[in-house]
């Protein structure tokens, strides 16, 4: 049985991380890469709670991981009231810098994600990249679940845990195409789309969307695919 990495170690690597959030040609440049989908992603899930007006105007929105807040910000440039939380300290404090020199009025705040309490109530909850890198994160979809208002939606995005995930996810992507940093994930933290599932439904959510986000080797583009979860893939839940 392979080791899961500790939290101690998730937090150092992505300490060290913390300085490269808004270069887009640094560690982060994959990320930067997909803001443009993830962002497709996100207003076409959203948009029916606010008749499909594409501002998102006064819709209250958390990003749990919100890491530098690469997402954050074009939220908030759409209208969005905005909070982001992460556990790492430099990352939020780059995230602020970042959204005060562009002018943004983004609440931020630093937080253990595992022991979250959030007292306000949410339209959107949004979890990107992140179940993967912590230890319970069954127990973080049950704390947050009380977190959302009536009809509130839950957007995940994550990686399966399978034999493509291992040899795409992690040793390509991160030891070949050097999409990632070295031990970024962690196989064994990786999260089938039937166990996602099945917490969700747990916790009185009925899953709603379930798309694929595939890398296109012969044109080195990204694209979402509607039920392919082989690999990474996004999942939308709203509360019962």
């Amino acid at each position: 049985m392979i080791k899961k990495l500790s939290k101690k170690l998730e937090f150092e690597h992505f300490t060290k991380l913390s300085s490269e959030w808004w270069d887009p040609n640094g560690k982060f440049k994959i990320l930067h890469d997909l803001t443009p989908l993830r962002m497709k992603y996100i207003k076409e899930m959203i948009s029916s709670k606010n008749d499909g007006n594409k501002t998102l105007k006064k819709i209250e929105i958390l990003d749990i991981g919100c890491g530098g807040g690469l997402i954050c910000e074009p939220l908030a440039r759409m209208g969005a009231n905005v909070t982001g939380i992460d556990f790492v300290y430099e990352n939020i404090l780059s995230a602020i810098k970042h959204a005060k020199d562009s002018n943004l009025n983004i609440k931020y705040l630093h937080k253990d994600i595992e022991k979250i309490k959030i007292d306000s109530k949410y339209d959107v909850i949004i979890i990107l990249e992140v179940l993967e890198h912590i230890e319970s994160w069954e127990k973080l979809i049950t704390n947050i679940s009380k977190s959302l208002k009536p009809k509130g939606k839950l957007i995940i995005s994550t990686i399966n845990r399978n034999l493509l995930s291992k040899i795409f996810a992690i040793f390509i992507a991160e030891n070949i195409l050097k999409f990632i940093p070295k031990k970024t994930h962690d196989y064994e933290k990786l999260i089938r789309p039937e166990e996602l599932s099945s917490s969700l439904i747990k916790n009185k959510f009925n899953v709603l969307d379930i798309t694929g986000l595939i890398f296109n080797p012969m044109s080195s583009e990204w694209i979402l695919k509607k039920n392919n979860s082989k690999i990474n893939y996004f999942c939308t839940a709203i509360k019962n």
